[in-house]
């Protein structure tokens, strides 16, 4: 119940500063800043504050340097850093994207949510899976990783972000197509 009342959304907010620092001077296909035209639109879509976690995350041990494990570290470095600030402006800069609730205070993670974290930011590298396909059969058995992915797949539909799209653009909005009835129709068979 605490995750959807968002007793935990400093960590989101945490991880939406440390995916713009990972992610900054990186571009989408159609030549934006890939974290406000996609990363911050996957956070937004999460509805408690692991999905948005994750979601402002998800792309991080792909297109960064950095492994899963790290990104853990520097989120938890992250999170340490904006709760010494003396106040706590930082947690509007990104209040469009994250569910802040009145009152919000600060609520230690448990070593269980930080591996719940880490497990679904491995399923989602699909530097480690063998094909596309293990990659989402892999995420289909996470149910945190597989409503992240749903999220990214919504958000990489959206064709308008690519002001040309080429055939190319369209086969792979094909494929997000069969990858989001996929892991649905997983989620409906649990």
């Amino acid at each position: 119940m605490e995750d959807l009342l968002g007793y935990k959304s400093h960590v989101a907010c945490a991880a939406c500063y440390l995916a713009e620092e990972l992610h900054a001077g990186q571009v989408d296909k159609g030549g934006k800043d890939y974290f406000i035209s996609h990363l911050l639109s996957v956070g937004k879509l999460g509805h408690d504050w692991k999905e948005e976690t994750i979601g402002f995350l998800h792309d991080a041990a792909e297109d960064t340097p950095h492994t899963v494990e790290e990104v853990i570290d520097l989120l938890k470095k992250k999170l340490a850093e904006l709760l010494t600030k003396s106040n706590d402006d930082w947690k509007y800069k990104f209040e469009d994207y994250i569910h802040v609730y009145p009152g919000d205070m600060f609520h230690r993670l448990t070593e269980v949510e930080w591996e719940e974290i880490a497990n679904a930011l491995h399923c989602l590298n699909h530097h480690s899976a063998p094909t596309r396909e293990e990659y989402i059969k892999r995420i289909s058995k996470n149910p945190l990783a597989r409503k992240v992915k749903m999220n990214d797949l919504e958000s990489n539909m959206d064709i308008s972000r690519i002001p040309n799209p080429t055939e190319k653009d369209f086969e792979r909005l094909e494929r997000y197509k069969k990858e989001y009835n996929f892991l649905l129709n997983s989620y409906r068979n649990q």
